[in-house]
């Protein structure tokens, strides 16, 4: 199959393909004359590739993956799994900062309103007097 076909299977743009070839994540494609052709492969690698990003990976932490494929010969597992779980850190490390600011601003809207609250409401019944 040819790049544009590619890239409407794995739902990205031709641009993204040929730029994972210049990092390095996708190996050099067979070429018929100009153009290049995938194999499906390709197509499982480029889909790896995209739900990676999707779940927060840089392009810089899948290239080390290639790198290291590229030099043992094979798919580093333990590696992809050692920044699987770096991940999971990373989020459950956010999640608690994001619960943490949630308290935060509960404490912000009752210290508001026990010190506002009383003022707003003599500002409303003052304006009904009138």
């Amino acid at each position: 199959m040819y790049i544009g076909q590619l890239a409407i299977c794995c739902n990205t743009t031709p641009k993204a393909i040929r730029h994972y070839e210049q990092l390095g994540l996708l190996p050099e494609p067979k070429r018929l004359g100009k153009y290049r052709i995938y194999s499906e492969m390709d197509v499982r690698l480029v889909k790896m590739i995209r739900q990676a990003q999707a779940v927060g990976f840089s392009l810089a932490e899948i290239q080390e993956l290639a790198h290291i494929k590229a030099q043992q010969q094979r798919f580093p597992l333990d590696v992809a799994k050692l920044l699987i779980t770096k991940k999971w850190q990373k989020l459950d490390q956010q999640k608690q900062q994001i619960i943490q600011l949630q308290y935060d601003l509960l404490q912000l809207d009752q210290q508001l309103s026990e010190l506002y609250q009383s003022e707003a409401q003599q500002s409303c019944s003052e304006f009904s007097q009138k």
